[in-house]
């Protein structure tokens, strides 16, 4: 006990050494502690920050997908990425859905509404006032409760305007082109096809998020026959569905599947998707995105640790008198390597917590300028603060063993 007593001893009162020398040698070379620790501190803020942009993108994304609701579905041409005959076209306006897909996915009992979308390439635009982020989409009037879009002054297109040049528009397009007036029977152009303003959407973003906020204030609402009068085009990029209350998402999800590929003649070149798979998707890309910038930005840490190392080798050289005469007035080796290593995962605890203190600052900062909320994590900080302790020990083993290596006659000699 008496010697597992004075190793603990001895162990605290090197580390105490170590400590105060480090603390010592950092106030005597401010400059060089700041240009050895810039690394560390880049990195760990870096890493933090990406993190907490991450999550705060993931938490709007998943409130989004959220109010699809588990009975709403959504048919996309094409596969998903991933998944087998994926096609990437789909995504750029070529589909394979047809009007016959439509009339027959109506037909089903499992489907209380539904409605066909066609994406509209083409500015949005009050005389020569062009819109900020604009979606224009051509829709069917039941998306309106598939959806559960709320009115805030007009009303909804319905059966009587399918025909009629007119849009709804999101709160986002009515600040861009009609802020301070009342956009009730005033005109826009889509693509140059004049459209009279019926009514106007109560703001729907949540926060002030760029993904999944804003965008969904930015739609321009117009009626899918009209469209087709106008342009010609028969195409279908997506359909909405909603499912009747009381049946059960699963088997009415692979009900559509099943209907769809008779009418797509066994080809399974589609994908019906909800919200849970629209989220696990997303989380996917999250997930791989996340750890790929992590590991890139975890380069500065790397670039961090071999300055450390290089200065504590300097130091260890600059001090080598300074060794000689602790090793002759008793200092052990383990008492030299403790102090010097110390004093590295000193150098990178003060990297970490610098890196730390950056990261809060600029997470509240970027929010003025930025429309994205980030979420700083506890984990993502503990992760900082355990990559700074490893890099310390890491960068702090070598220069502390040539420390406690040296001879203790040659280093009182050494000028």
């Amino acid at each position: 006990m008496d010697r597992g007593a004075n190793v603990r001893r001895g162990w605290g009162v090197a580390a105490a050494a170590g400590l105060e020398a480090a603390w010592t040698s950092m106030r005597s070379n401010r400059l060089r502690t700041g240009l050895t620790v810039l690394g560390v501190v880049i990195g760990v803020a870096a890493v933090i920050v990406l993190v907490a942009f991450g999550a705060g993108a993931q938490q709007e994304i998943t409130a989004q997908i959220d109010q699809l609701g588990p009975n709403v579905a959504v048919v996309m041409p094409g596969k998903l990425q991933g998944q087998k005959n994926f096609n990437p076209l789909a995504g750029v306006g070529l589909s394979n859905l047809s009007d016959g897909d439509v009339k027959a996915l109506s037909g089903l009992p499992e489907i209380r509404r539904l409605s066909p979308l066609v994406f509209v390439v083409g500015g949005v635009f009050r005389d020569q006032t062009p819109a900020g982020i604009c979606i224009p989409i051509g829709i069917h009037p039941e998306f309106e409760q598939i959806r559960r879009l709320e009115i805030q002054t007009g009303r909804f297109f319905g059966a009587a305007e399918l025909e009629q040049p007119v849009c709804v528009i999101g709160n986002g397009i009515r600040k861009d082109l009609f802020e301070g007036e009342d956009p009730l029977g005033k005109t826009l152009t889509v693509n140059g096809i004049p459209l009279r303003v019926m009514g106007t959407l109560s703001e729907r973003s949540i926060g002030s998020g760029m993904l999944g906020g804003e965008e969904l204030d930015a739609i321009v609402y117009m009626p899918l026959p009209f469209l087709r009068n106008v342009t010609g085009s028969q195409q279908i990029h997506r359909i909405f569905l909603e499912y009747r209350p009381g049946a059960d998402p699963e088997l009415a999800t692979e009900r559509v599947k099943q209907t769809l590929l008779a009418r797509h003649r066994g080809l399974d070149d589609f994908s019906v998707v909800r919200a849970k798979e629209l989220l696990a998707m997303f989380y996917k890309v999250f997930t791989l995105l996340s750890a790929l910038l992590i590991g890139i930005t975890s380069i500065s840490l790397v670039v961090g640790g071999i300055g450390i190392m290089n200065v504590m080798l300097v130091t260890v050289t600059e001090r080598t008198h300074e060794i000689g005469i602790r090793k002759t007035v008793g200092a052990r080796r383990s008492d030299i390597f403790i102090q010097f290593l110390f004093e590295a995962i000193a150098l990178s605890l003060l990297g970490g917590a610098a890196g730390i203190g950056l990261a809060f600052v600029f997470c509240k900062v970027v929010v003025i300028w930025l429309p994205l909320q980030p979420i700083i994590t506890g984990w993502s900080v503990g992760l900082g603060f355990t990559v700074c302790v490893l890099v310390g020990v890491l960068s702090g083993v070598s220069p502390a063993m040539s420390a406690a290596r040296k001879d203790p006659i040659d280093a009182v000699r050494y000028e």
